[in-house]
């Protein structure tokens, strides 16, 4: 960057109590001067899933929609299971976006509905000045990431101290709506192109 002039580097640190640490190693790319990286937990509520017993699991619509993992997944918005719990554990509000955080890791979705999640899903709920499609669209493109910070044998994972971590590129809330709205366009237009394709 230049000031005065003169090339100047700047670096990015991070404060955790009253600890400063440089966290240069861990930004991947360079963003406009008005952008700033956040970590997950610093800008959303993240709630991990936990199972319930299986015997509290129903097809009785009258409790909570129950999912474990990714099966119901669409492009965007989570399907129904038909399954329902009658022992809620952890709950994904409205409009939350849906982090598998099991094989396969890093696959996303939005629910507009209350569901209660299993160990296979996280909730994460954008707070303040975030939107939840821009938040979404970023997790996508960091899902290389996430893979690779996944650990286990049987079956692979990614803890909750790698979700919080994770830091996202954030810029004003009106250029995430110019965003988002570009990339929705797209992504409209492509399943056009592959409809008149068929």
């Amino acid at each position: 960057m230049n000031y005065r002039g003169k090339s100047v580097q700047f670096s990015y640190y991070e404060k955790i109590g009253n600890e400063v640490h440089c966290i240069d190693e861990d930004i991947p790319f360079k963003i406009p001067h008005n952008w700033i990286w956040c970590r997950m937990s610093s800008i959303s509520d993240i709630i991990m899933g936990t199972s319930p017993k299986g015997t509290s699991i129903c097809e009785n619509p009258q409790y909570t929609e129950f999912h474990q993992g990714k099966i119901h997944f669409s492009d965007m918005l989570i399907k129904n299971s038909g399954q329902y719990t009658r022992a809620l554990t952890k709950i994904a509000k409205p409009n939350s976006i849906l982090l598998c955080v099991r094989a396969p890791v890093g696959e996303v979705n939005l629910t507009d509905r209350k569901i209660c999640i299993g160990r296979g899903l996280a909730s994460i709920s954008p707070l303040g000045a975030v939107s939840k499609y821009f938040m979404l669209y970023w997790i996508k493109a960091f899902r290389e990431t996430l893979i690779k910070k996944a650990t286990g044998t049987t079956f692979v994972a990614v803890t909750t101290d790698v979700v919080k971590g994770l830091l996202l590129p954030i810029p004003p809330l009106a250029e995430q709506y110019r965003i988002t709205n570009k990339i929705q366009s797209l992504v409209e237009n492509l399943i056009y192109i592959e409809k008149s394709l068929r």
